[in-house]
């Protein structure tokens, strides 16, 4: 069985061909996101995490945040994983600042 989830192929049995035209090929191991032991935390209907608009890459639980392929919308490419990791880390500043300092009066 085929099915198409996000513009992917995925489920085809083993030995299973067919072919597709197409210029180009991007191979993607490991494209399913590792969530299944995140609790508290929203993830969209194929299990990524969401994030925003609070903070960007802060989840629906404060404080949290997601960067990287397991984030919903993510680009899926190692240098944007990067790139989002280094933004997230200022949005983490922002929660340590907010701590230190206190509530906004």
């Amino acid at each position: 069985m085929v099915r198409r989830r996000l513009g992917r192929r995925t489920g085809a049995d083993v030995g299973e061909r067919e072919r597709i035209a197409c210029r180009a090929i991007f191979c993607f191991v490991g494209a399913d996101p590792a969530t299944e032991w995140l609790t508290g935390v929203e993830l969209d209907e194929d299990g990524f995490v969401l994030t925003g608009p609070a903070l960007p890459f802060q989840t629906s639980m404060p404080g949290v945040f997601a960067a990287g392929d397991v984030r919903a919308g993510s680009m899926k490419r190692v240098a944007a994983a990067v790139g989002e990791g280094a933004s997230a880390v200022a949005s983490v500043h922002v929660v340590l600042g907010r701590r230190v300092e206190g509530p906004a009066t």
